[in-house]
């Protein structure tokens, strides 16, 4: 009798021992988990994230999401200054594609190639360039910027021209047929075609339509292009002949004289990135509800690619991080979940690059400022057209560099074939490339 009590204490001693060593074994586990996860980026990335945070936190309860607001220049300059001096990084930072190559040059991003390679094939092909350096992966794409022509539905009714989509994207087939009506528009309606400033340019409209024909700075292997891609003079010559027939409002960008001409119609058309479409609707020009109308850009040649980029920015994952994990469960979840980027989509017009958002009916939703157009759905069918376009760590540089020589052909000073040879010249020289 004895014995057995003995045994029965014994295999009871034994239970609660193991069932000890469970719960601290998960209690463990479950401390280890609990991570808060800094993040930096600027307001708008912000209200992205805030928009889809409660389905990311059914899903990890465990993280925590710490934002620190910043603008874009300030992410990119504070970021800079912690992986050169080692210390201060978050775990999460959010970049705008055309300054990433210079953070990654210094290399203070996590490699997330194996975590991220599943999903290269189901994003915009295009993106992937601007978060992979010698074939390794340190970021996911986030959003895209396809570009598309905004245009004016009643200044092209009052020149005598059809305003239905459809009609409209054969009347602007290519860029030739579009300088052609440019004149007509003027003169009957006293519209510009586009803004485009001459003293303070800052080469964004050059880039867009040399993006469009797979042209630029840089080429693959980072030699500067510029000057030997005929593609390159032929885009700043059809620019600066606006100017020369003063068929381009003189207006700069971001400035109340730039939305004023969204506004009144004193500008027929606009070649922008999608996004545009949100800023036009809610704060550049919110009363021209019903006028404004998308088609795909003109073609440089008929049956040619009719859209660019403009924009777009991704997630990364700081070297300096110390939850790692929990950093890229947040970048994975916001960047590569369906459910995720349509939410943020409807939420905040944020244009996925994630290819399988593009099936949400939301893409095919008319939208009663643009005359009940499902222009959403324009930007999904020309996203795919994109052609590559390599930024390199020195495409700062290379900007400023361009923009200074626009402005030296917009005020006469020089020839579109002379402003493209010096600006070659000059970025070789500033950055060291062939």
């Amino acid at each position: 009798m004895g014995g057995v009590k003995k045994s029965a204490l014994a295999r009871l001693s034994a239970f609660v021992l193991v069932i000890s060593v469970v719960l601290a074994v998960a209690a463990g586990t479950a401390a280890q988990e609990r991570a808060t996860v800094t993040v930096w980026g600027w307001e708008y990335q912000k209200k992205v994230v805030d928009a889809i945070l409660p389905l990311f936190t059914r899903r990890n309860p465990s993280i925590t999401v710490d934002w620190k607001i910043m603008a874009p220049q300030q992410v990119r300059q504070n970021m800079l200054l912690a992986f050169s001096s080692g210390a201060g990084a978050p775990d999460v930072f959010g970049a705008e594609s055309a300054w990433l190559p210079q953070l990654l040059a210094v290399g203070g991003a996590t490699d997330v190639t194996e975590r991220a390679r599943p999903y290269v094939s189901k994003f915009n092909r295009f993106k992937w360039q601007d978060v992979t350096v010698n074939g390794r992966i340190f970021g996911m794409p986030w959003d895209s910027g396809p570009v598309a022509l905004y245009y004016r539905r009643d200044v092209l009714e009052k020149a005598g021209l059809p305003s239905d989509p459809e009609q409209v994207a054969k009347l602007f087939a290519t860029w030739n047929e579009y300088a052609q009506l440019a004149r007509k528009i003027h003169t009957a309606t006293g519209a510009y075609m586009f803004a485009h400033a001459r003293a303070n340019n800052d080469a964004r409209d050059f880039e867009k339509l040399a993006w469009q024909r797979g042209a630029g700075y840089f080429d693959e292997q980072g030699r500067v292009i510029l000057d030997t891609r005929k593609d390159n003079v032929e885009v700043l010559t059809f620019l600066a002949q606006f100017w020369k027939d003063d068929l381009a409002q003189d207006t700069e960008p971001w400035t109340p004289a730039w939305y004023k001409g969204f506004t009144d119609g004193s500008v027929a058309t606009h070649f922008g990135a999608v996004w545009m479409g949100g800023f036009l609707r809610t704060w550049i020009a919110a009363d021209a509800a019903g006028k404004w109308g998308v088609v795909p850009l003109p073609a440089w040649a008929p049956g040619g690619v009719r859209t660019s980029n403009d924009g777009g920015s991704n997630l990364v994952v700081s070297a300096q991080s110390k939850v790692k994990d929990a950093a890229w469960a947040l970048v994975e979840f916001v960047t590569a979940n369906r459910e995720a980027q349509v939410t943020a989509w409807r939420a905040m017009d944020s244009f996925p690059s994630l290819d399988e958002a593009y099936s949400s009916p939301f893409a095919r939703l008319g939208d009663p400022y643009f005359g009940g157009q499902a222009y959403r759905q324009v930007f999904v069918d020309l996203v795919k057209q994109i052609p590559a376009w390599y930024y390199t760590k020195d495409y700062p540089e290379a900007n400023s560099v361009m923009a200074q020589e626009i402005v030296n052909v917009a005020l006469g000073r020089k020839t579109p074939e002379q402003a493209i040879r010096d600006a070659a010249s000059e970025i070789r020289r500033r950055t060291g490339r062939p």
